[in-house]
């Protein structure tokens, strides 16, 4: 389970998908949004650099102590190698987002890369639609932007 739990983390950071609150960030753009972002993101940077040290004491500590399962002795310790690799497979993430928020904060108006876009809700919609129902339904599905903006169902 921790491989399947911890190594889909960075991609779901790439795409913008964690949890997070967009309440402030919502009423930022330009070179604002991307001086926080960049902030958030190096603050990330250090949190994660702390979790990679002590997951990494815990596994060697398992390691040098056989840890095992009790009845049947399989060792464990190889799972809990999984969870510093996979913070070192996030913290290369987190430090390519930094890179591209830097890029940004300097030229605003350069080409998104390396960053998580947030997309809008008709975007969203459509594309959890295709991944539902397929492509051919999100492309037969048709969306009243001007409607949705106004706020009306």
């Amino acid at each position: 389970m921790v491989i399947f739990a911890f190594f889909g983390i960075a991609y779901c950071q790439r795409l913008g998908g964690h949890v997070r609150m967009d309440l402030f960030m919502a009423k930022l753009s330009g070179r604002s949004l991307y001086f926080f972002e960049a902030l958030a993101t190096v603050i990330s940077i250090a949190v994660l650099t702390v979790l990679i040290e002590t997951s990494w004491l815990h596994f060697l500590r398992a390691y040098q102590l056989g840890d095992s399962t009790i009845d049947i002795e399989l060792p464990i310790w190889p799972a809990k190698l999984v969870i510093p690799l996979a913070f070192c497979v996030l913290w290369v993430r987190f430090a390519l987002q930094f890179l591209g928020f830097t890029r940004l904060f300097i030229n605003p108006n350069a080409e998104i890369i390396a960053v998580p876009v947030i997309e809008d809700v008709i975007t969203t919609a459509r594309h959890e639609i295709e991944d539902a129902l397929g492509e051919d339904a999100a492309k037969a599905a048709k969306f009243d932007e001007t409607y949705i903006k106004k706020g009306k169902k």
